[in-house]
């Protein structure tokens, strides 16, 4: 599918661990902080019985008896999409179980969430449309669902209650759609365009791309619905479509009916500079108090992507998503450089934060070739040194792994993160791209995203997309589990506060 650049909990949050550790399947992790402490992490888990790529996961904090299970789906199998759960804290793992199994283009784009009463709901992209199923028995079994998001590209699930909202990408109008359920995510009514009065965001209209799932405020309700753009100049000046490197924020505070439009960051395009944020997706999210936090990924210069490495950014708002801070850098690699792609983050309370990606030491271009599937080319710097990562097969691919960044004073001027390499073993070579179906020739094996989540014991769970060199060579990719065992962690999300009856 069409993935340009193509990520909620009421109570306030108790560090008595006590109750969450009485809750089934729930993990004992350390306090939040960690004293310091690094996050540490188990062996992987390869999901069993079935492939695939880009997976969503999601964690059951629900005041249920099935707190603590965490649900995992992903597209790239023949047989998908498909869903696996765990109720041991991801330690091992149901068989694969197919869903939207009667779709006619199924296995386009996935995304679960879990919603406040323990259901597990799901959403597949079906081109034309997408469809959305509810499990009532912990990921055993699905309905058979309810269409929603006509011309549909990228839906991303919201679940709070009766209220289910469908976030994704017109394939027509080239524009964000929010559609809204209010009947826990049986029947959708009429999908609404977000873009909002404000005419800063007026050459979005060509090109966007929704920054995953939409978001809402626990302190006033409000939606909160992030995307990435670029303008009709550039568009024309790369077709398709140009690279993508402006954030807006779409607010409602009235359920959806009305949207106003946010700045949240602008890309310094001066002097001939290629900016490029948004490999692939931007996240946003909400903690507890109603603080922002928008994520993002790329390069200030494109054309160098050598002297200008991809890093991983996070921006911060304190007044609800009005103003934001500037763009902090989350990655260290020593001397600032390396290659980080297709970030992720978590968010629990003020501060709490928890930042995935994959990064190489190697620094350049990781799509290995410059430009679109329109018009693509070598990628060179400016004294025209080539600067594109080679395939997998080049004995000098360099070799990509997931990392962790967490911090917890995320709000501060100066946040300090822990950063960890999850997986000691590689878990891809070579290129990925991140421009989406665009790529061309580039690798995009790994499809567009990985993903994180937190427990009940504040410890993080990661799901993202692996292959050998010999798997890529079969056509192969695997979905991986990284588990934090100990270290710092955050503290736990605010819904695992409410006692379980």
């Amino acid at each position: 599918m069409k993935r340009f650049g193509f990520a909620v909990v009421f109570a306030v949050v108790a560090l008595i661990v006590g109750v969450v550790l009485a809750a089934p399947g729930a993990a004992k992790g350390p306090a939040a902080g960690g004293g310091g402490k690094a996050p540490a992490f188990g062996a992987d888990v390869v999901l069993p019985g079935g492939q695939g790529g880009e997976p969503s996961i999601a964690i059951d904090t629900s005041a249920t008896a099935s707190r603590g299970i965490v649900y995992i789906a992903a597209i790239g199998d023949p047989n998908g999409p498909l869903e696996w759960h765990s109720s041991n804290g991801g330690k091992s793992w149901s068989g694969p179980v197919p869903f939207d199994t009667s779709g006619p283009a199924r296995g386009g784009d996935q995304d679960i969430a879990v919603n406040t009463n323990g259901d597990l709901l799901a959403t597949d992209l079906n081109v034309s449309w997408a469809s959305v199923q509810v499990s009532k028995d912990q990921g055993k079994s699905f309905d058979a669902g309810t269409q929603t998001a006509p011309e549909d590209d990228r839906p991303w699930l919201t679940a709070a209650g009766q209220n289910v909202y469908v976030a994704y990408h017109d394939f027509a109008a080239e524009v964000p759609v929010v559609c809204k359920s209010h009947d826990s995510g049986h029947t959708f009514g009429t999908c609404v365009p977000p873009f909002g009065g404000d005419l800063s965001a007026t050459n979005c209209a060509e090109n966007t791309v929704p920054a995953r799932a939409l978001s809402i405020d626990p302190t006033d309700f409000s939606l909160n619905f992030l995307y990435s753009c670029s303008t009709a100049a550039e568009n024309a000046q790369h077709p398709p479509f140009g690279p993508l490197h402006d954030y807006y924020l779409a607010q409602s505070t009235d359920g959806g009916l009305t949207w106003t439009t946010h700045t949240v960051f602008q890309a310094d395009t001066s002097n001939g500079k290629a900016p490029n944020y948004a490999n692939i997706f931007g996240t946003l999210a909400i903690d507890s108090a109603g603080n922002y936090y928008a994520l993002f990924a790329g390069t200030a210069d494109d054309s160098n992507a050598d002297t200008n490495p991809y890093h991983v950014y996070l921006e911060t708002s304190t007044d609800h998503g009005k103003t934001w801070s500037k763009p902090i850098r989350v990655d260290h690699d020593a001397n600032g450089v390396g290659t980080h792609v297709l970030a992720h983050l978590a968010v629990t309370t003020p501060g709490n934060v928890d930042v995935v990606w994959y990064g190489t030491t190697a620094t350049g271009e990781p799509n290995g070739v410059c430009g679109t599937v329109v018009s693509q080319a070598p990628c060179t710097d400016s004294s025209g040194k080539p600067d594109g990562f080679p395939a997998y097969t080049d004995p000098n691919a360099p070799a990509w792994n997931v990392y962790l960044a967490q911090t917890t004073n995320a709000l501060s001027a100066a946040p300090t993160f822990k950063q960890v390499v999850v997986n000691p073993t590689a878990t891809h070579y070579g290129e990925i791209c991140t421009n989406g179906i665009v790529c061309g020739s580039s690798d995009r094996s790994l499809l567009d995203y990985i993903s994180v989540a937190v427990d009940c014991g504040g410890l993080a769970h990661i799901a993202y997309g692996g292959n050998t060199k010999a798997q890529e060579a079969a056509g192969e990719t695997f979905v991986h589990v990284a588990n934090q065992t100990g270290g710092g962690a955050l503290a736990p999300p605010a819904a695992c506060s409410t006692p379980v009856p």
